[in-house]
């Protein structure tokens, strides 16, 4: 609030309106707490914290995108900007790890930059176990490593500091443009929005179908059960291949859970395939619907090119070497491993 009395041209902004429902939310609490008498429990406020890390995540996403990033002034092309936002990331993931709340026993610097660059560059390397290793709190960090490794640092910070700040310099719009292989500099944050949509869309489907594939008699609290779901999710998404479980999905209770495989599996393809082919695959299923409810005398007439031919070919060859794959992996481990 006074931030906004002492600077009233801030209000012009789009993010007062998330600023003034945290707020009004805030007050209303306060309002119950003090005047009606809700019986609020302290201990359920401090000793729950689902609460004060949605609050965290949320101004961490506020004040984060208040930093300016100017390009203009950089040594570095976009290229090197990117690549050094991964390696920045990797450090501050690195100290993340090494606090003491992230793991039980402590961890050492060389295991913890180990973990963090595994995390950010999604290759599910580990050289300690993630499920009993890590905290509660040093798995959220690795699933925020791994989402920021899977999305890119620069796109979370350009299109949050974009949409809250309601602009963008032509110096960050040519940047970006070269960064997420936009055609035109005037569609490169609705290019960054549908990056955005698309990931965090997919995830929600996926952590839906995973908790809904869940026996509830193997977490002990509803939270845990979620946090499982959302974990996996993003995990399968960015390819990342971590997993809360020690024997991964081979673990008792879950490596005969195939609905959660299968929805592992599908996820892993749409993130892989990356996000040039998901959204020309999901243009493509549109038109093909909307093709199928038309009742007009088009229907079979002219198709227009929507698959083109990149995602032709990167489709194809990922189902064609996953079959064979598949077959390959059947006949020699049928006596073996799959026995």
């Amino acid at each position: 609030m006074t931030r906004y009395l002492y600077n009233k041209s801030l209000i012009k902004r789009k993010v007062f309106v998330f600023d003034f429902l945290s707020v009004c939310f805030t007050l209303w609490v306060f309002y119950l707490f003090l005047f009606v008498g809700v019986p609020f429990e302290t201990d359920l406020l401090l000793e729950n914290p689902i609460w004060v890390r949605i609050a965290v995540l949320f101004t961490f996403i506020r004040e984060f995108s208040e930093v300016k990033l100017n390009y203009k002034r950089t040594v570095l092309n976009p290229a090197q900007l990117f690549v050094a936002s991964f390696l920045l990331i990797i450090l501050l993931g690195t100290f993340l790890l090494m606090l003491p709340k992230a793991t039980h026993e402590g961890i050492s610097f060389i295991d913890a930059l180990f973990t963090s660059t595994s995390a950010v560059c999604v290759t599910g390397l580990i050289v300690v176990d993630t499920g009993s290793y890590f905290t509660e709190f040093g798995q959220i960090i690795l699933m925020f490593l791994i989402q920021i490794g899977g999305l890119g640092i620069l796109t979370f910070a350009s299109y949050f500091g974009y949409f809250f700040k309601g602009g963008s310099t032509y110096e960050n719009q040519l940047a970006l443009t070269d960064i997420t292989s936009s055609k035109t500099i005037g569609e490169v944050f609705s290019t960054l929005k549908y990056i955005i949509l698309i990931t965090f869309s997919i995830e929600l489907v996926s952590g839906i179908l995973i908790y809904s594939s869940l026996n509830a008699d193997h977490f002990p609290s509803q939270y845990e059960r979620i946090f499982f779901s959302v974990f996996h999710a993003i995990s399968a998404f960015c390819n990342a291949g971590f997993s809360t479980l020690p024997n991964s999905l081979y673990e008792s209770d879950f490596k005969f859970n195939y609905m959660l495989q299968l929805t592992v599996i599908g996820t892993f393809v749409l993130g892989g395939l990356g996000f040039p082919i998901v959204a020309n695959t999901i243009n493509y299923l549109k038109y093909r619907v909307r093709k199928l409810f038309s009742f007009g005398k088009n229907r079979w007439g002219y198709r227009p090119w929507i698959l083109n031919l990149n995602s032709r070919i990167t489709l194809i060859t990922t189902f064609s070497i996953t079959a064979v794959a598949f077959v390959g992996f059947y006949l020699l481990e049928y006596n073996n491993a799959l026995s």
